[in-house]
């Protein structure tokens, strides 16, 4: 599919808009379609994402395309010969679906009055976006536009949370912003760490993936032996990090602001470092209740008993998994709010001329 996406302006300007509408094309091309970003000011092509200018009448340069996402344009008064430049095209696209994402309304802003009579009034032949049921009202009660689907905007968590390349190209690979729950057990290879009940929590848990990440102690023989048991009882939910990149403290630290909670088993410990980094980075950590780990733990952590078994503890650990708002809020942003999710939830169905269940 050919696709153009319209702007004032395009990254690298800074401003909202124009993040949106960079992600919106990232996306797109991603998934295969032909992207064009049409634009006045900024503008650098990558990935494969074209960049053109545009002014005064756009019907040369946007025939031909399959669907042409206006943003904001239609709404506010930045450049009105453009916006009846769009309209008229719009009116006369034919096979061309013109889409109006509006992201702000110039005749709700009183910073704006007077508002052209333009931005009063619905383009016609144009389907109507907005990214926030706010908008959708004010688009219904200020220009009269009766259908409009809500879409909301988004976020790249991989790029919140600062992930380097080398971890984030393994998150992608094992899909771990993909809505399982991610246990983080940093920690050696050793039988005193107890690795292998992480295993099997994180299995009866169901819906949740156990990032592991070190690698077999050089000082330890019966390190080796260890670590082949572990991976013969893994399966799919577990990770070895350190087979895909050096865990060192770059990588560590990102993989703390990745992780939904901290898994710590341990049979005997001589202090327990990772609860504090746990404790730093707001993290959950489910531990054992043994000394000096129920000491430095905090309040945020969950306790399990070396009497327990896997199927107990997992047992306990769903409510109050599902009750802890932090890991509620993080799971629903990654959830509903990732770009990957809104690609899959809202744009596909768009692109494929869907009805929009959201519409009251």
């Amino acid at each position: 599919m050919k696709i153009a996406l319209v702007h004032y302006a395009a990254s690298p300007v800074i401003g909202g808009v124009e993040r949106v509408m960079e992600e919106h094309a990232r996306l797109f091309f991603g998934a295969g379609h032909d992207v064009t970003i049409f634009c006045q000011r900024g503008g650098s092509a990558s990935e494969g994402i074209r960049v053109a200018a545009l002014f005064g009448n756009p019907a040369q340069a946007l025939a031909g395309f399959d669907v042409v996402f206006i943003h904001n344009v239609l709404t506010m008064p930045f450049d009105m010969a453009l916006t009846s430049g769009l309209r008229d095209f719009a009116s006369a696209s034919g096979r061309t679906r013109v889409i109006a994402w509006t992201h702000d309304v110039a005749a709700a802003n009183p910073d704006l009055t007077p508002v052209p009579a333009l931005l009063s009034q619905p383009a016609p032949s144009v389907e109507w976006v907005a990214v926030s049921e706010l908008r959708r009202r004010q688009l219904r009660e200020l220009l009269g536009v009766r259908d409009c689907r809500v879409i909301p905007n988004g976020v790249d968590p991989a790029r919140v949370l600062a992930l380097p390349d080398n971890v984030r190209a393994f998150v992608e690979e094992r899909q771990l912003l993909d809505g399982r729950l991610v246990f983080l057990h940093p920690t050696r290879l050793l039988r005193r760490k107890n690795v292998e009940l992480g295993i099997e929590i994180v299995k009866a848990l169901g819906d949740a993936v156990l990032v592991i990440t070190g690698a077999e102690d050089p000082h330890n023989p019966a390190s080796a032996a260890y670590s082949a048991r572990l991976r013969d009882a893994a399966d799919d939910c577990v990770i070895f990090a350190a087979d895909h990149f050096p865990v060192r403290d770059e990588e560590l630290s990102a993989l703390y602001r990745l992780a939904d909670l901290l898994m710590f088993p341990s049979r005997h410990e001589g202090f327990g470092l990772p609860l504090l980094e746990a404790r730093l980075n707001r993290l959950p950590a489910v531990y054992a209740n043994i000394e000096p780990l129920d000491e430095i733990a905090g309040v945020c952590g969950f306790p399990i008993s070396p009497n327990e078994s896997a199927p107990e503890i997992a047992g306990r650990l769903k409510p109050w998994i599902a009750a802890n708002p932090h890991i509620r809020d993080r799971r629903d942003v990654i959830g509903r709010f990732s770009w990957r999710a809104i690609y899959r939830r809202h744009l596909v169905p768009l692109l494929d001329g869907e009805p929009d269940s959201s519409d009251k």
